[in-house]
């Protein structure tokens, strides 16, 4: 008997050891990461994940880390002038190689934290991990860490508090170690920053005396970025030497020629703004082919390039407003990135600045012309597409074309009417159901309001339109341009007295004309329709007079434009040749210097898409393929991380569908996986369409070359990760995405690949 119990007993102890084993080995599995997910932790499946590069030209920054990696102090001095620079993701990129190398680097950690700092949840998850190592570092670190730490904490609740706690801990640094200028750099942004957050600045002669004290001990510090955010919107002026120098302290760094733009367009020294924000566009463009990202991954990228147009649109490069405009339209959309309903996006700032200089400058066909490609295309965004017929019927009416003008108004009526309808029928449907659920006067009122809300946000931007083109309507119709017609037109104010000088009043047309040169200084356009509405009343001598001050600022005007050319007669009359613009030299009036001819050497004035690499992989039936194998036809590149991947497996079973249609465009599908060629039929079993397979060719990279080739890989973890590339026919990367999770928005990624090929 006892032999049988102690069998039994160990029987029951095998089994108890074995379900151990089996929970233990489920919770492995458990823990581990999905397929392209970092090892480190969820903050890390953003972000970059290729390897960082020594760039030269980021800053003269050095900030002392405790690290093992040779050249880790190297590329952190980097990701801190990246930082300085607001060059966000490159930064991160800096200090990610430094963890990669050394892991037991906190400072790297800090710096990701730091290069996040408007993502709490990235950036408490790389604080977190900084934390765990404050035992390997000096004192003045772990106070740095402790700052971000307690900054990034659940309490207090009061964000203000933290923020106000942040300032005081950076002061705490610069009191322990009152040589550490990068200490006053951070608290300078901070302070900067968190004035927009509830934090007013109380001095800002207190400030830039700090900033002052960094400029002593280096005069060429990326705090001269500070300085111009300091004082940009409040004393511009007092920003003149910062903005001097900018571009010298991190001309790699886009941002940093961007931002003394911004100092000379508030002085009104448009030239000079564009120079540097075109300086600022041609470097973003030439990093981003370099480093093979789109175009709105870089911060503040689009707000650069659509400031870059206006300030053209003030010295009246027009044709130069337009490439840039249709160029930040052509550049890659992304439904996280970049796309029309994205408001601070390049889609959106190209479309809305196209229009306006268009407009500005009265090229109607142009606009009619443009309405039939992707430059003006129709959009789902209500707003989007009521602004579209508005920009086309003011075409119609200045080309005189009534029947057409008709036909806007009357789709606009149509939209008014059904905006009204459902605003009713929504109303009364609230109002129904307030009385049956007995809710009082004030709460029914509410619900009946907050029901209409949608209908009359619509209503707020069609009404205007409606009224607006109603007018032109009467104005063809021979009316005069009253103060009642008037009030109706929505347009700046040298179109009013275009508009006044042909159908309404030649006096009011001057004193509007005078109003917008006195609003616009420094602009080239209100000036050039004040003189041509002074020549048309027949003030001759002030006409001349107005000619000689368009005449020192027409340097790069294009001429051919027609507020300009209309002014021909005036030029002959005084005794100029038809291209009256003045040839004087442009100079910097702070560089003392020339300005160069151009700016090409820095990069392409629009975004280029990058040239994809060649890879070498192996098919399912055996044979070996590379780019060329293609024969110049497009291809949709598909990185998957293998069959045992549901996600890859969902995102071919979506592509699935949509083959035909992708074929139709003559794009072919290249699925490419980092596993055998024996293993490929394994993820052709899982295709649910109940086919036997997918109906596309899969391909395997077994050492992952060719994820590493498109970087669709990660380098500082050593894995693949998922990618999507569309590869035009001349082997142009015209469109990509890269991380932990495959694209799956087939839909937009099909819309997209037809609008970029025929571009």
């Amino acid at each position: 008997m006892p032999d049988e119990l102690n069998k039994y007993l160990a029987s029951i102890c095998a089994l108890v050891f074995f379900l151990v084993d089996a929970f233990g080995e489920e919770k492995k599995e458990k823990a581990k990461p999905a397929p392209g997910h970092s090892h480190v932790g969820e903050s890390f499946d953003a972000g970059p994940r290729q390897s960082a590069i020594k760039v030269d030209g980021t800053g003269d920054v050095h900030f002392p880390i405790t690290t093992n990696w040779s050249r880790g102090q190297q590329m952190f001095d980097q990701g801190m002038g990246q930082l300085h620079g607001f060059w966000y993701y490159e930064a991160e990129r800096s200090f990610r190689q430094i963890a990669a190398e050394d892991p037991n680097c906190a400072m790297a950690y800090w710096g990701m934290s730091m290069a996040n700092w408007e993502n709490s949840k990235r950036s408490k998850g790389f604080i977190a991990k900084a934390s765990e190592l404050k035992d390997k570092v000096t004192d003045r670190e772990k106070l740095y860490i402790s700052a971000q730490e307690a900054f990034l904490a659940e309490e207090p609740k009061d964000i203000k508090k933290r923020r106000q706690k942040l300032i005081e801990d950076i002061e705490n640094i610069i009191h322990e170690y009152p040589k550490d200028i990068e200490a006053k750099a951070i608290l300078v942004v901070r302070l900067w920053q968190f004035s927009h957050r509830g934090i007013p600045i109380g001095s800002r002669e207190s400030i830039d005396a700090l900033m002052q004290q960094i400029f002593n001990d280096n005069p060429l510090h990326p705090a001269h970025h500070f300085r111009i955010h300091l004082w940009d919107g409040k004393k511009p002026a007092r920003a003149l030497s910062s903005a001097a120098v900018l571009h010298q302290t991190a001309p790699a760094i886009a941002h940093m020629w961007h931002m003394s733009g911004h100092i000379y367009d508030k002085l009104k020294r448009y030239s000079e703004s564009a120079y540097h924000q075109e300086a600022s566009a041609r470097m973003d463009h030439s990093k981003q082919s370099e480093f093979q990202v789109l175009p709105d991954r870089i911060h503040n990228y689009a707000h650069n390039n659509e400031w870059l147009v206006r300030n053209w649109n003030h010295i009246g490069r027009v044709n130069s407003a337009i490439t840039m405009s249709k160029g930040l339209i052509d550049n890659p959309q992304h439904p996280k990135l970049n796309h029309y309903g994205k408001g601070y996006s390049s889609s959106a700032f190209g479309r809305k600045r196209l229009i306006e200089t268009l407009e500005r400058y009265e090229k109607w066909d142009l606009i009619l012309e443009l309405s039939k490609t992707h430059y003006l295309e129709p959009t789902n965004n209500e707003k989007l597409q009521a602004e579209r017929m508005l920009v086309m019927a003011r075409s119609h009416f200045e080309m005189g074309d009534q029947n057409s003008l008709n036909n806007n108004l009357n789709q606009i009526i149509e939209r008014v009417s059904s905006a009204e309808k459902i605003k009713k029928e929504k109303k009364e449907e609230a109002q129904t159901k307030a009385e049956k659920e007995k809710k009082n006067k004030e709460e029914a009122e509410k619900v009946v309001k907050e029901a209409g809300r949608a209908s009359e946000d619509k209503l707020k931007y069609l009404r205007p339109i409606r009224d607006e083109l109603e007018a032109y309507r009467q104005l063809l119709d021979g009316a005069k341009l009253n103060d009642g017609l008037a009030k109706k037109v929505k347009r700046k104010k040298p179109a009013l007295a275009m508009l006044q000088l042909k159908y309404g009043d030649r006096a009011k047309a001057k004193e509007i004309s005078l109003q917008a040169v006195n609003e616009g200084a420094g602009k080239v356009l209100p000036l050039a329709v004040y003189v041509h509405v002074l020549e048309v009343n027949g003030d001759q001598d002030e006409a001349a007079k107005q000619f000689a001050v368009l005449e020192k600022n027409s340097a790069q005007i294009d001429i051919e434009a027609t507020p300009f050319a209309r002014l021909l007669p005036i030029a002959k009359r005084l005794g100029k040749p038809e291209d009256w613009r003045t040839k004087e030299s442009w100079r910097g009036k702070d560089f003392g210097e020339k300005k160069p001819a151009n700016l090409n050497h820095l990069g392409p004035l629009v975004y280029q898409p990058p040239v994809a690499p060649d890879f070498d992989i192996l098919c399912e039936d055996g044979s070996r393929s590379s780019l060329s194998s293609f024969s110049g036809r497009p291809v949709l590149l598909v990185f998957y991380l293998g069959h045992n991947c549901e996600h890859c497996v969902e995102q071919l079973n979506n592509l699935a569908p949509v083959v035909k249609e992708f074929e139709s465009t003559g794009i072919e599908i290249v699925a490419i996986g980092p596993e055998e060629l024996t293993e490929l039929a394994k993820a052709h079993n899982l295709c649910s369409s109940g086919e036997e397979r997918f109906p596309f060719k899969l391909y395997s990279d077994l050492e992952s070359a060719s994820f590493k080739d498109y970087r669709s890989y990660d380098d500082f973890e050593g894995m693949p990760l998922h990618g999507v590339f569309l590869i035009d026919k001349s082997s142009k990367m015209r469109w990509m995405d890269v991380g932990s999770e495959p694209f799956q928005d087939i839909k937009f990624l099909l819309k997209e690949s037809k609008r970029l090929l025929s571009m």
